[in-house]
């Protein structure tokens, strides 16, 4: 089996156990009835937030692994490292890479472009799958799960969750199940285990 494949594997296997345990921090500060005040959410929010940047260290790490030797035309948005994405160069922007074998410097430019990126919804999932030549198909069975995630996600981060419902009875955060986050989680450790099995 390839060594970086190996490696992306037990990357992926350990990050669900650090979602575990943040969902038993939770478990351990919740007693009696009735909805949990938003410091204690908190930990759940926290663990979307992990969930979330473990689909996309997937991702990146099987991009770094997969694209620099993908078609041209997967290619074509990875700008020149050190370059703009789109942007054009000329032979001086060349010079300080002689000596640099073309796909030393492919490799270069992708691990360049990917730290970066980001993915928030699942077409660019998809995307991702079709430029290391997978079916983007894969990600049907998880679509439901993980593009809810991707979303709460979202706005967990850019709006601190917050409700944007008001009056009597509102928390200032979204209300959210330790359920729900166990469920994306399984989503994304089957997507993940779904995807890596192809390779």
């Amino acid at each position: 089996m390839d060594g970086v494949k190996v490696e992306i594997e037990t990357c992926f296997a350990a990050n669900p156990d650090r979602v575990r345990h943040l969902a038993a921090v939770y478990q351990g500060a919740t007693a009696g009835s009735g909805r949990r005040p938003v410091e204690t959410t908190d930990v759940l929010r926290a663990a979307v937030v992990f969930l979330h940047a473990t689909l996309e260290d997937l991702l990146r790490n099987l991009l770094e692994w997969k694209l620099p030797l993908a078609a041209a035309v997967h290619l074509e948005d990875v700008p020149l490292a050190g370059k703009k994405p789109r942007s054009t160069f000329t032979l001086d922007d060349l010079a300080p890479f002689r000596g640099t074998s073309v796909d030393d410097l492919i490799a270069r430019s992708v691990l360049e472009n990917l730290e970066r990126s980001n993915f928030n919804d699942p077409g660019e999932v998809e995307g991702v799958l079709e430029r290391i030549g997978l079916p983007k198909g894969l990600l049907d069975p998880y679509r439901d799960k993980l593009g809810p995630m991707m979303k709460r996600r979202h706005w967990i981060v850019h709006r601190a969750d917050r409700n944007t419902a008001t009056g009597r009875g509102h928390h200032a955060a979204r209300a959210l199940q330790q359920e729900t986050v166990e469920v994306w989680s399984e989503a994304l450790k089957r997507f993940g285990t779904d995807v890596l099995a192809q390779l």
